[in-house]
């Protein structure tokens, strides 16, 4: 997956073309609604596989830009014409609400994750955390805790194993959980704390879930951007996502309910 800066990103959808008129309606082309929709890396496989339901669904046509929830919430606040922000936890869309940026009634969450303990082909598979110690574990790749809430669930859950002092001289922070799970695919990682939305279908590695009780819940929740012009579609795609059918396919992903 091919990594764009996200300067270059905002410069893009800046220059897109506008998301509404003057009197605020969704631009259309062919009367399909047109929504740009921030998406955190770790649901870039069951939103590839969905998109067209959705598409059908919601009358839109939707654009994706995928990264670490931290970088994606600071493009909103810079102006990044996204009407809906898909993020790996609740902290950033709640942040941009305090900002005065979302629609009114515009978060929701969407999906509870699930973190696992990958290791690369070649090597034995790691039954716990603890076998992060083993001298044969070099490199082990989490996202950046600063910006990637799966990178920031990955560090607690070291650090309530008694872990993380031991091992962070072997840490290799990636941009987004989607780099740390390339990372241990090509074996440029000998394991790595990832989504398990990520290696649960088709993945290389082998892996193993890692107990939620050692981090804080991954409560992944939507965030409708306040002025978009684009609202309506923004609202029809979370709600999807809310509904039975994005519920079955988030699950198929390890994706756990949303609290309610």
């Amino acid at each position: 997956m091919k990594r764009v800066s996200p300067l270059l990103l905002l410069a893009a959808a800046i220059l897109a073309p506008a998301c509404g008129g003057d009197d605020g309606e969704t631009a259309t082309r062919g009367g399909t609604a047109r929504i740009t929709v921030a998406a955190a890396s770790d649901l870039r496989d069951v939103l590839a596989e969905i998109q067209p339901a959705i598409e059908q669904s919601c009358g839109a046509s939707i654009t994706f830009a995928f990264g670490s929830s931290g970088q994606l919430k600071t493009q909103v606040e810079a102006g990044a014409p996204f009407a809906l922000f898909l993020s790996a936890d609740r902290q950033y869309p709640e942040q941009l609400q305090q900002a005065g940026l979302l629609a009114a009634e515009g978060l929701a969450p969407y999906a509870v994750g699930r973190i696992v303990l990958a290791t690369r082909q070649g090597i034995q598979p790691l039954a716990s955390l603890d076998g992060l110690r083993s001298g044969e574990v070099g490199r082990i790749a989490i996202g950046n805790p600063d910006h990637a809430p799966y990178g920031r669930a990955a560090k607690q859950a070291l650090e309530s194993s008694g872990l993380y002092a031991a091992i962070e001289s072997k840490l290799v922070l990636a941009e987004n959980i989607r780099q740390a799970t390339d990372y241990v695919e090509r074996g440029d990682a000998d394991a790595a704390i990832v989504s398990l939305a990520l290696v649960i279908k088709g993945s290389p590695v082998t892996y193993t879930v890692i107990d939620s009780g050692l981090h804080q819940p991954i409560e992944q929740t939507g965030a409708i951007i306040r002025g978009s012009g684009a609202e309506d579609a923004a609202h029809c795609m979370l709600e999807y996502l809310r509904g039975p059918q994005g519920q079955a396919a988030l699950a198929a992903y390890g994706f756990e309910e949303p609290p309610r």
